[in-house]
């Protein structure tokens, strides 16, 4: 639990002296010409925002990197075929729906609203959001925490749900949390099922990107996802839809995985059994 414990920290401690380096960046003129510093920069500014994004993901990667806690065999495809992907992609829309109608129902408070609305209309706001947000989480919560765990003889079901609980956690916003810990529990399968990195990654973008799309659809609408589906009833029927749609997806990929070698022993299990040799 060490290196769960330090790779939280890092995580931590990346995205302040991110957003402290944005913000002297972005505070220069201020600096050389009235010699202050605007602290509310990194909350005015959606560039500020993403750039801090960037630095912390290449930052994070740096430092993981020079540790040896990133897993080289885990970035390449490990065989996993188009279909995977795409089956993959196809799946998480049902799960999205799903996920994002039950956390309407809990009706939490959104710390990140306004932040968001400025950032997906800012090109550097939506490539951090769509590419490098999944990037920097997946290598910390899949690659770093997960994989370590598994790695040291725990389940991986309970792996994936520490890394999961932690991920959605460190969100630190209640109108996320929920959504972020059943995500995880999501990738964190694929990540196991398929011992690369780039399926979670993936999935993990599809959503970011998804989540952008609706917002600039929506732009600034206060609907609801009961009031677009068409009242209770009508979500209620495409809720049990997207469940069906869902379980195929499982089972779809559960045949694939297993057409791949990836069955009852899955690409995580079986470093971790040649690890232990």
């Amino acid at each position: 639990m060490k290196r769960t414990i330090c790779l939280v920290l890092i995580f931590l401690l990346s995205q302040l002296l991110s957003s402290m380096v944005a913000l002297f960046f972005f505070n220069l003129p201020n600096l050389f010409q009235a010699s202050r510093l605007d602290v509310n920069m990194l909350a005015d500014s959606p560039s500020a925002v993403g750039v801090s994004l960037l630095l912390n993901g290449a930052l994070v990667w740096a430092v993981m990197t020079l540790l040896h806690w990133t897993d080289r065999k885990g970035f390449h495809a490990n065989g996993c075929g188009k279909r995977i992907y795409f089956t993959t992609a196809a799946g998480m829309l049902p799960v999205i729906f799903l996920v994002n109608l039950l956390l309407e129902s809990f009706s939490l408070k959104d710390l990140n609203e306004e932040l968001l609305s400025k950032l997906i209309y800012n090109p550097l706001g939506v490539l951090a959001i769509v590419f490098v947000s999944p990037f920097t989480e997946e290598l910390v919560f899949r690659m770093g925490i997960q994989r370590h765990l598994m790695r040291h003889q725990m389940h991986p079901w309970v792996a994936i749900a520490v890394a999961s609980v932690i991920f959605g956690v460190i969100h630190g916003n209640p109108a996320q949390i929920p959504g972020a810990v059943i995500f995880g529990f999501v990738l964190g399968w694929l990540y196991w099922r398929s011992g690369t990195f780039w399926l979670p990654f993936m999935a993990h973008a599809v959503n970011n990107m998804l989540g952008v799309i609706l917002m600039w659809c929506a732009g600034g609408s206060d609907m609801t996802m009961v009031e677009l589906c068409g009242g209770p009833w009508w979500a209620a029927g495409w809720a049990l839809i997207a469940v069906g749609l869902s379980y195929a997806a499982y089972l779809c990929l559960k045949n694939l995985f297993a057409a791949h070698g990836r069955g009852s022993v899955s690409g995580m299990e079986r470093e971790r059994r040649g690890a232990s040799l």
